[in-house]
């Protein structure tokens, strides 16, 4: 055998056979796997982290505050009543003003404190939970207007138009109430809704039925993206003379 041949024998020795490739990759894969259940392991716990962190955001160990509201007490924290930034209880407990205390340990607050809990719930979560209670709404109102919690306050106020699902943002709202007759364009929260295709049904006779002889009305129509409508001082009926009377203000 030439030497040529002999080192041609040795390259041929040194490369692997497919069975052995076969086994490599078979433990690569193998390896792959567990790298990949161990990723998956690894992030499921960042994200049960993650969960109880946010939760926590919310359970303060800073110091407890003893609240006394016109003879309703309530315990809760610094950070709690510090959370509006422009509110008058961050005013109270945010150390620009030296507040002291009752001899009780208790701050007074000389207000109803029938409805403070509903003011302390929204400064802990930001969500306001309330019974469908026009009176406690309005009396709320002026609760959050004193402590002059002013998001608090916006979501309070009456909406225009209520019941509409169709006039749902301030600007639409705005707009149709600048059809109205201006005695009118303050009293858009006393509106009752009439008619509601998808409930009431899409025919002229389920329009007449709820609609005819109420007086001064509002229409508005949705048509995929666009929004259409206008203002009647006449009441609607099921005759023709009446449509003459019909006063239809521009679209927006």
């Amino acid at each position: 055998m030439s030497e040529h041949d002999a080192s041609a024998s040795d390259e041929e020795k040194k490369v692997p056979s497919e069975s052995a490739l076969e086994e490599a990759n078979c433990h690569i894969r193998e390896a792959c796997d567990i790298l990949r259940q161990e990723a998956s392991r690894v992030r499921k716990e960042r994200e049960a982290f993650e969960s109880v962190a946010k939760k926590l955001k919310d359970v303060h160990f800073s110091a407890t505050v003893k609240l006394n509201v016109g003879g309703h007490y309530f315990t809760t924290s610094v950070q709690t009543l510090n959370k509006d930034s422009g509110s008058m209880l961050h005013a109270m407990f945010s150390g620009r003003f030296d507040t002291k205390p009752s001899e009780d340990g208790s701050y007074f607050i000389d207000r109803d404190g029938t409805h403070f809990r509903y003011i302390l719930n929204y400064l802990r979560t930001g969500q306001l939970l309330l019974p469908d209670d026009k009176l406690i709404k309005n009396e709320l109102l002026a609760e959050a207007q004193f402590y002059q919690i002013q998001e608090m306050v916006e979501k309070l106020k009456p909406r225009p138009f209520p019941g509409s699902k169709i006039l749902v943002e301030k600007a639409q709202c705005e707009t149709v109430a600048a059809w109205l007759p201006e005695q009118k364009q303050l009293k858009t929260d006393g509106m009752k809704l009439l008619y509601r295709a998808t409930v009431d049904g899409w025919s002229s006779s389920d329009f007449h039925s709820c609609c005819d002889n109420k007086g001064a009305t509002v229409v508005v129509v949705k048509s995929g993206k666009y929004i259409f409508g206008g203002f009647t001082k006449c009441s609607w009926d099921n005759g023709e003379q009446n449509f003459q009377k019909i006063l239809i203000t521009s679209c927006f």
